[in-house]
């Protein structure tokens, strides 16, 4: 009888300890992006490029299992806060994402009240995460003053006085920045700002007198209404925001593309040899050429992919050997951290030219 006893011991023992280093051997990193809805084109152009970095690891970091979690925040506040906190529930300790700033700033409102929970995003630009020690992380150039001097000695060199600005207020936090376009420049300013959800036709009574047009919608919306400006006679010079600087633009707009200007650090450069293996790479499985989305998801995978190889699980680890390391090499894009966690990549003029975005400053 004592002998089933300590049997049974041993076995529960075992059992436990077998459970315990199962356990322990899985990293869970959760994903959070607009899998659907409206500006969906970007999340899963994020989505594959960071499927992308984990793919090449085999879901494995120093004989641990990596299990990813993806959540779609659709867009939307609530749903955005629901799944947030299921991923907290579940004991996640890495975030990437959102793709846009509005969803970004739900998200790290949740998480910052989380000391051990790291988040970096894709693409989040509002300057409102600028400047903050706190968890976290982007590889998106914030919008700064600074970073739009290019911008503005375009509007400079064009004798732009009648400037109206057109933007998408469901993604206001990233909006709110180019209404402070101007706060360093108090000789310029907004003639009218116009909500990017009227008619096309009240919009375009609205330009009539602009001698230049700031756009702040994704691509598909900034391209549809850049075509029924020109179609309706409208020649009023636009500059597009980051956020619609996509091939679906260009495929939208068609013609109507050349011309347009866009304020942006996303810039390939397709002759570095990083680059044409990662874009070599990545061809032999999605069959298309990567965009800046998808690099840029696949950069936020690779940064916590590094950290976590190099032994830095806590966050405070995860945040000084970023820091410390400072400049990245991805995919043939260098990458510098402040202390911040925020990006120094200055903003680009781009022009489309033969249907191609070329940078002109």
């Amino acid at each position: 009888m004592n002998k089933n006893i300590l049997m049974l011991i041993l076995i529960t023992i075992l059992f436990n300890g077998c459970f315990n280093q199962k356990k322990d051997d899985t990293i869970k990193v959760g994903v959070v992006l607009g899998l659907t809805g409206k500006y969906s084109d970007l999340s899963l152009y994020e989505k594959n490029g960071i499927i992308f970095a984990f793919e090449q690891i085999n879901y494995q970091i120093n004989n641990k299992k990596i299990e990813l979690i993806l959540k779609d925040d659709k867009q939307d506040a609530q749903i955005n806060e629901q799944v947030v906190n299921e991923l907290i529930k579940d004991n996640v300790k890495y975030v990437i994402g959102n793709a846009t700033s509005s969803m970004t700033s739900i998200s790290s409102n949740i998480i910052s009240k989380h000391n051990d929970i790291f988040q970096i995003s894709p693409t989040a630009s509002s300057s409102q995460f600028s400047n903050k020690d706190d968890n976290f992380f982007r590889v998106q150039t914030a919008n700064s003053s600074k970073h739009f001097t290019n911008l503005i000695n375009l509007l400079k060199e064009r004798n732009a006085k009648h400037i109206y600005l057109i933007g998408d207020k469901y993604n206001k936090e990233y909006l709110y920045d180019y209404l402070h376009l101007f706060d360093d420049n108090p000789q310029m300013k907004y003639v009218e700002i116009i909500d990017s959800t009227l008619p096309y036709e009240e919009i375009l009574k609205k330009v009539e007198n602009a001698d230049f047009i700031v756009q702040v919608q994704n691509s598909t919306d900034a391209a549809s209404l850049i075509q029924y400006l020109r179609i309706n006679k409208n020649t009023t010079p636009v500059v597009s925001s980051g956020w619609a600087k996509t091939d679906e633009f260009i495929e939208n707009a068609g013609n109507w593309a050349n011309g347009i200007y866009f304020i942006s650090s996303n810039f390939i450069n397709y002759e570095d040899k990083d680059y044409q293996k990662f874009a070599k790479d990545f061809y032999e499985i999605y069959k298309y050429q990567p965009n800046r989305s998808n690099i840029q998801g696949y950069q936020a995978a690779q940064i916590i992919i590094e950290a976590l190889q190099n032994g830095k699980e806590k966050v405070d680890d995860i945040k000084k050997y970023i820091i410390k390391k400072e400049t990245f090499n991805i995919a043939g894009d260098e990458i510098s951290f402040n202390k911040y966690g925020d990006i120094k990549t200055p903003y680009y003029i781009f022009e489309v030219k033969n249907n191609k975005f070329e940078k002109i400053k």
